[in-house]
């Protein structure tokens, strides 16, 4: 087989992209099975620009007959930590152990460093807790893992009496929780940027130096206010003393997969932690989301195995462990 590396240009509807999206998807497929994630080209375009990625798209192809085996995206950032990457690498199962992934990665690789990235952060997951040959893969290339992520998953719907068991019972003269839909309001913009920075910094990393990332309210209202095929739920609590928000969670559904909420982030400022304020968001936005999306079957959330109060909090509310995700970083 002659092969051969190109780099292309992703658009919704366009064949070529969806036949690269295709090789990751088949990849996918092979290590979960059924609940292998999916996406969409149109999410991929879309969410570049919203946080402030520059995106390059790659493929290896059968000279003699134009098929794709291996697929490839490089995540550069533009406005924090920009000499960080990320890289998204798949080989189809019909043509893994060739070398045709040593031959993508060292690709991408040399474009990144090219383009100025001194390091890669990335992640790889497996439904087993020893790793697969992802993680053999990334050893043997000279990456090391920073972190071990626990994925959990919920299935939907859960009864509301059993949400309203777990219910904390917040005293509402100290706190009381707000959801928004598909959107945030205009007053929460700025106390969500404060959250999105300590975010930045206060959830585990390992061993990777990052710098906090630069949030104001122009760059939430770009993520959450402006149209996209990404539809959003996100609950807050309000300190009601002061008026600020504290804390925050949201959950996602894409477009490729809209039986699946995605939990992006959670934080509780550290000097309101204690006060049972992340169930609280999260069984508010459960609520919500059962309400709004009856269409959603699961939930998938990751978290650092070292941060055991939040795994014990998705437990309670039924969550249980469906994969380990582990982080990878190499200086270039």
């Amino acid at each position: 087989m002659s092969l051969h590396t190109k780099e292309i240009r992703l658009e919704a509807g366009d064949r070529t992209s969806e036949a690269w999206l295709e090789v990751h998807h088949a990849a996918n497929r092979a290590l979960w099975g059924r609940t292998a994630q999916r996406t969409s080209v149109e999410e991929i375009v879309d969410v570049a620009a919203r946080r402030h990625e520059a995106r390059r798209a790659f493929a290896v192809a059968d000279e003699a007959t134009g098929v794709l085996v291996a697929a490839a995206q490089t995540i550069r950032r533009t406005r924090d930590n920009v000499d960080t990457a990320g890289l998204w690498l798949s080989v189809h199962p019909d043509h893994q152990r060739r070398g045709i992934g040593r031959l993508l990665l060292a690709h991408c690789e040399r474009s990144l460093r090219d383009d100025g990235c001194v390091r890669i952060h990335e992640h790889s997951g497996a439904p087993v807790e020893h790793g697969d040959a992802a993680t053999g893969f990334a050893l043997a290339h000279g990456y090391h893992q920073t972190l071990l992520d626990l994925r959990q998953d919920l299935v939907l719907p859960v009864p509301d009496e059993a949400l309203a068991m777990l219910d904390p019972g917040l005293d509402d003269t100290a706190y009381v929780i707000e959801t928004a839909v598909d959107g945030l309001p205009g007053e929460w913009l700025e106390d969500r940027a404060l959250l999105a920075r300590r975010m930045s910094t206060d959830a585990p990393s390992g061993d990777i130096d990052l710098e906090e990332e630069d949030w104001d309210a122009e760059r939430v209202r770009l993520v959450w206010n402006t149209p996209s095929p990404v539809w959003g739920l996100e609950s807050v609590a309000r300190h009601v003393p002061t008026g600020r928000l504290v804390a925050f969670t949201d959950l996602v559904v894409r477009p490729g997969q809209p039986d699946l909420a995605v939990q992006v982030d959670t934080l509780v400022l550290r000097e309101h932690r204690g006060r049972a304020l992340g169930l609280a968001v999260k069984l508010a936005n459960l609520r919500a989301l059962q309400r709004e999306r009856p269409d959603v079957t699961s939930v998938r959330t990751w978290n650092a195995e070292s941060n055991a109060h939040m795994i014990a909090i998705n437990e309670r509310i039924g969550f249980v462990v469906t994969g380990w995700t582990r982080e990878w970083a190499k200086e270039l």
